[in-house]
């Protein structure tokens, strides 16, 4: 008889990387997907924190990458940027703990009130008004679940605890309701839970997904060889998850 936990304990017995996603079955595949942060975080427990933070900043690089250059019809607002900015710079050395810690705050309280509309951490200081309305006036709420994300990570390292369940929103929720081209033959749900787990493992199943597993799974790896900060923020300049090429036939249906 299919037992989840059995999967899920079988799983954990193998280093993150070295797991073949594509040869899982499909049971496997979504548990790998939907336990994602228990499975890299108990494995990751064995390293420097800052090692961790390094593979995220890897993987949510690459993703931003590609993000950004779909559904042209939303303008990328300029917050997200200088986000990435500000993580890259803090881990090359070009910014302070304080002055990161401090931005982390301001992003914090601003995008709370931009996504859920309560303003109480924005209440604890005049200068978190003032920071969103300089950084947010180009918000579109199409970005709105990337926000959370990258700001869950500036906010973990600032209080030096780290979780993946941002990156598994970004596998579970952005990469996975990718619509057509990307996923081409998935059809949407009728909605009960049966369903939606059957087009989950369809679109965990396809080629596609699969790489994007494999290029998850390179990030981690490049995260732990302990290259130079710098010669890394080079380099990730240019990784994607999905081709430029790719990206630009995304359109807001995905939305």
């Amino acid at each position: 008889m299919f037992s989840v936990r059995s999967v899920f304990r079988g799983l954990l017995m193998e280093k993150i990387c070295e797991i073949d996603f594509a040869a899982l079955s499909g049971a496997e595949k979504l548990e790998f997907v939907h336990r994602f942060d228990k499975i890299v975080e108990r494995e990751f427990a064995e390293y420097p924190f800052e090692t961790a933070v390094i593979a995220q900043l890897l993987i949510f690089t690459r993703w931003w990458n590609s993000y950004r250059l779909m559904v042209s019809e939303n303008p990328t607002p300029r917050i997200l940027d200088i986000v990435l900015e500000k993580l890259w710079d803090y881990h090359e050395g070009k910014l302070s703990h304080p002055d990161f810690v401090y931005f982390s705050k301001c992003l914090d309280a601003a995008v709370l009130e931009i996504v859920t509309g309560d303003t109480e951490k924005l209440d604890e200081d005049e200068a978190y008004y003032d920071f969103q309305t300089e950084y947010f006036g180009d918000w579109d709420c199409y970005y709105d679940e990337f926000i959370v994300d990258l700001t869950y990570l500036c906010c973990g390292i600032s209080d030096h605890e780290m979780n993946w369940t941002n990156v598994e929103s970004i596998l579970d929720g952005d990469i996975a309701d990718i619509k057509v081209p990307l996923f081409e033959g998935i059809e949407n749900s009728d909605g009960t839970a049966a369903a939606i787990e059957q087009r989950d493992q369809e679109i965990y199943s396809t080629p596609r997904f699969c790489q994007v597993i494999a290029l998850l799974q390179k990030d981690i790896r490049t995260a732990l060889e302990n290259r130079p900060i710098g010669e890394l923020r080079s380099l990730y300049q240019n990784e994607y998850v999905f081709s430029p090429e790719d990206c630009a036939k995304v359109t807001s249906d995905w939305c």
